[in-house]
Formats: C-alpha cells, sequence, structure tokens
C-alpha cells in the first residue's frame, strides 16, 4: 500500500514555528497549535527536539542525542501532559522514559 507523501521546506526562523504554517491539533485530547507551538520551543531549547514529521494525527520529533538518563522521567511526564494518549503506546511511564533514554525520534499519536 502506498500513500501520499509531500516533502516540504517551509520558511520559518525557529523550528517551532512549523506549527503556524502547518496547523495541527485542536482536536479530542490534542493540543491546539499555541500549545503545540510553546512545547516544540521548550523541548527545541532544552533537548534541540525539531518537529520533523506530521500526518493527520500524529507527530514526529527528532533530536540530535537521547534524553540524557537523570532527565528522562521528567520529560516522560510533559510527554504524558501533552498527549494523554501516549498510555495506549506504554504501559507505564517508566518504559516511555527508558525510550528516550535510547532514541532520537519522539513520536505522538492522537486519537
Amino acid at each position: 500500500m502506498t500513500c501520499p507523501l509531500i516533502l516540504a521546506k517551509i520558511p520559518v526562523k525557529n523550528p517551532w514555528e512549523i506549527f503556524a504554517y502547518l496547523p495541527f491539533g485542536n482536536w479530542n485530547d490534542c493540543p491546539d497549535t499555541p500549545e503545540l507551538m510553546a512545547a516544540a520551543k521548550y523541548w527545541f531549547r532544552q533537548h534541540g527536539a525539531v518537529p520533523a514529521a506530521m500526518t493527520h494525527d500524529e507527530l514526529e520529533f527528532h533530536l540530535p542525542a537521547p534524553v540524557p538518563g537523570n532527565e528522562a522521567m521528567e520529560v516522560a511526564v510533559e510527554q504524558y501532559g501533552l498527549c494523554p494518549d501516549m498510555d495506549q503506546n506504554f504501559e507505564e511511564i517508566a518504559a516511555l522514559a527508558d525510550t528516550l533514554r535510547r532514541s532520537t525520534v519522539w513520536y505522538f499519536w492522537w486519537d
């Protein structure tokens, strides 16, 4: 099965501004555009996280390096705050924190 794909270079100075050009969210538990921009700005400044891929209900951030182990639990709590549907991918917050220690990709999904 193939799906349409659009690759685009969006003219933003800062990566969190992408949501101003490609509005995303504000349905069910998905945050609205200003909330997503604020979270993306914070995570970029803290971890170098950049919004990299999105579908109609999924969002991925790419990072230059995984989250340091001593920060992983705090970031996991932040991610659950932004995306309560994380509990559909991880049974425990410790499992998400463990993934954050090892991965340079953050995945969010809202239904």
